[in-house]
């Protein structure tokens, strides 16, 4: 498949799929970040899904936020939930609770003051990705994470999205490390894909995953 053929591809998906696409980037946004809990399990969920499948993280999520149980559990309580319905409960148990106490801690619960400290781009999206107190969120899940409350210029560079631009010599076996350099390298030639289409990243994370699974998750 050649650069052509994506660009097929993106438009033959946005004809098809446009009214159920802009609903779900449109529900991105309506994430108020004055809303704690609410912000705090889209970053639960991001935290949940890597190296899972969204639909599992997402039930998962539910079960967690039910009666607000992971916003008041002790870490016990969390890793025990978890194992009801989780395959990584230790672990992603224990991130789940260290990063819930560093936002109360350092920054009461507050993620509006946590974005007012990090304004720029790149900066916004480092304070997850390499604050070592934001645990198990590495550039695709804090890319996730950003993109799920609304900041719609991040690219979520999971498997189906990596493989449809091998397969279109976008690019090449250099990049199979998925280190940060790499990672703005490839998210720069989707910003010009989706700069083309005159689409959001976002927009164009979804149009290539559905085209990938058959599916529009967030």
């Amino acid at each position: 498949m050649s650069s052509t053929e994506i660009d097929k591809l993106i438009d033959s998906v946005l004809q098809e799929k446009e009214y159920e696409i802009k609903t779900k980037t449109e529900s991105f946004s309506m994430i108020k970040l004055s809303d704690y809990k609410q912000t705090f399990m889209e970053l639960v969920f991001v935290i949940l899904a890597a190296g899972t499948s969204a639909k599992l993280a997402l039930k998962t999520v539910n079960i967690l936020a039910k009666d607000d149980f992971v916003i008041n559990a002790s870490l016990s309580q969390i890793i025990s939930k978890l194992k009801e319905c989780y395959r990584f409960y230790n672990v992603r148990g224990k991130y789940i609770f260290n990063s819930r106490n560093y936002i109360k801690e350092e920054y009461d619960n507050n993620f509006e003051k946590i974005f007012s400290l990090n304004r720029a781009h790149y900066k916004r999206r480092n304070f997850f990705s390499s604050n070592t107190n934001i645990q198990g969120v590495g550039m695709k899940a804090a890319s996730h994470f950003l993109r799920n409350i609304g900041f719609e210029d991040y690219a979520i560079l999971d498997k189906h999205i990596i493989q449809i631009m091998k397969e279109n010599g976008l690019i090449s076996k250099k990049f199979s490390v998925l280190n940060e350099k790499n990672y703005i390298k490839i998210e720069e030639i989707l910003r010009k894909i989706a700069l083309k289409h005159n689409i959001s990243l976002s927009t164009l994370d979804l149009v290539l995953w559905y085209s990938k699974t058959g599916k529009i998750i967030k």
